[in-house]
């Protein structure tokens, strides 16, 4: 297992992971929330599952890698498999040397998301939006049944408003 014991807490270490896999050439694809104290994150680094799957495709299995984030009092502990295991586990000790550059991504992204950040200048000036920051959990779908009704066609009045015509 790779660990990193973050002083971030739960609800910030998100942020941390989306940057920190963004600067590894990654992305966060999704997050969820295991327990009250626990997410798991998705990673995609698809420059380096490439070569993994192009020699064995069983290591479809283990991948994208996970990150779990698990709260501890005011600190939060990152974990997820070394991808040395996953060869392990495949009987293909040969293919260590394909999973060492993963490995060290890995740990690279969990050691720069428990760190505190430091905000420049610089940074913030550089520091767009974008779909990744955008946390969909709670949003309101734009068909909210299977016959394609809209929220708004419904807003104000309890019943579809436009009869057509």
């Amino acid at each position: 297992m790779l660990q990193t014991r973050s002083i971030h807490r739960l609800d910030q270490i998100e942020i941390g992971l989306r940057r920190a896999a963004a600067l590894h050439g990654g992305s966060v694809l999704s997050a969820s929330r295991m327990a009250a104290e626990a997410f798991t994150f998705t990673l995609c680094l698809s420059d380096l599952y490439a070569p993994l799957l192009a020699s064995d495709t069983r290591f479809a299995a283990f991948l994208p890698c996970r990150i779990a984030a698990c709260a501890h009092g005011n600190a939060v502990n990152l974990e997820t498999i070394s991808p040395r295991e996953f060869c392990r586990i495949l009987h293909r000790p040969e293919l260590e040397s394909l999973t060492a550059p993963l490995e060290e991504a890995l740990r690279a992204i969990m050691d720069e998301a428990a760190q505190p950040t430091v905000r420049t200048a610089a940074v913030e000036a550089e520091h767009r939006a974008t779909e990744d920051q955008v946390n969909m959990r709670a949003a309101v779908p734009q068909r909210i049944d299977c016959h394609g009704t809209k929220i708004e066609e419904l807003a104000g009045v309890g019943t579809h408003d436009a009869q057509g015509g």
